[in-house]
């Protein structure tokens, strides 16, 4: 598992590293010219800490990926030095991306990344493989044969960091699908925006809210067993994704906007989702499985039908041409993509039986 997510990780950096993957020309430079070349002239804190925060998790997983074959300080040089090459190579490509800007200290702030990573996960490995404490948990808390459904409930506070109209809104496939529904001659629906004023769009958020969480409310049931702590892991989960939405809010935005989803409309929708919830985590795994399947259509179809808030269209171009450009695309496609991965996990457990 540690080799797996260690591989998939390093692929998002390479993706996002290398966004938006266009443009690409020889402009005479040499490919490694970036290493000696002067430190930035602009050097933010954000930006410094971003690089850094990036590469933790890849030091981690190599150290984890490495155990028991190579451990202790040999698994912390390798795997710094692995999240060097990797970033190396990333920072030599972009050279031939006039879009993006190789920068020796980008390298320097990725190495640190994978350094820190690799100490704060050496001390663990043993414990988490050896001992099989993941494992262990694994098997307590959780029915069999539901791997995907608990990746894509993991991804559900990442799909967050995307700013999309409405809180957890994830699913929007109009500016995806909807040239390929012109192309064939149809015409995508939705309401018409002058039937929207504030109190729909209130109203609209409330429904997306509580759609979103019940689906993710339900599914998460649905694969716990008994004697598993059903309410804390709820409540983990649904602050996860609260405070992945905070923390982008206020990378992107500013620590004013932190709590800008806290709207009129987010608040009834989480308080309505808490409620419903309450009543259906004693039921039966079948049908609480069954409820997150007509959350997850209600939610796609609210969310692909509402007319876009022009508040948050201004606020998204703002994002877009923000400091985080490279994870921009990256972020996008997963906060679209994510409904599709839940109703592939769940889809998964169904087929393999309840």
């Amino acid at each position: 598992m540690a080799r797996a997510a260690c591989a998939v990780y390093g692929l998002l950096l390479l993706y996002s590293g290398l966004a938006p993957w266009s443009g690409w020309r020889d402009l005479g430079i040499d490919a490694f010219a970036y290493l000696l070349a002067p430190l930035p002239r602009y050097i933010t804190h954000f930006d410094l800490s971003v690089n850094v925060i990036a590469y933790l998790p890849l030091g981690a997983l190599l150290v984890m990926a490495f155990y028991p074959q190579i451990r202790g300080l040999l698994a912390i040089a390798l795997a710094t030095l692995a999240g060097l090459l990797l970033s190396g190579a990333i920072e030599a490509a972009q050279t031939f991306l006039p879009s993006r800007i190789p920068s020796n200290l980008d390298l320097l702030t990725n190495a640190l990344g994978s350094v820190a990573g690799a100490v704060i996960a050496a001390p663990f490995a043993a414990t988490l493989i050896d001992r099989g404490r993941l494992v262990e948990w694994r098997h307590r808390w959780f029915e069999r044969h539901t791997t995907a459904a608990l990746i894509a409930l993991a991804l559900w506070p990442a799909a967050q960091i995307f700013p999309e109209p409405m809180l957890f809104g994830n699913g929007d496939m109009r500016s995806s699908l909807g040239p390929l529904v012109n192309a064939l001659g149809g015409r995508w629906w939705q309401f018409d925006a002058e039937q929207f004023g504030p109190a729909e769009f209130v109203l609209a958020e409330a429904f997306v809210a509580a759609s979103s969480l019940l689906a993710v409310g339900l599914a998460l049931c649905s694969v716990l067993r008994r004697k598993a702590p059903r309410y804390r892991l709820l409540m983990a989960l649904v602050l996860a994704g609260l405070t992945a939405k905070s923390v982008a809010n206020a990378v992107q935005f500013g620590p004013e906007r932190t709590l800008a989803w806290l709207t009129p409309g987010a608040f009834g929708g989480i308080a309505l989702a808490v409620l419903s919830l309450a009543a259906a985590i004693g039921g039966t795994r079948a049908w609480q499985s069954r409820l997150a399947w007509v959350a997850l259509a209600a939610l796609l179809l609210a969310v692909n039908t509402i007319p876009e808030n022009p508040y948050y269209l201004a606020q998204l171009q703002e994002w877009r041409q923000g400091r985080l450009l490279n994870f921009n695309e990256l972020a996008g496609w997963l906060s679209t993509l994510w409904p599709l991965a839940l109703a592939a996990g769940l889809a998964t457990r169904r087929a393999v039986g309840d």
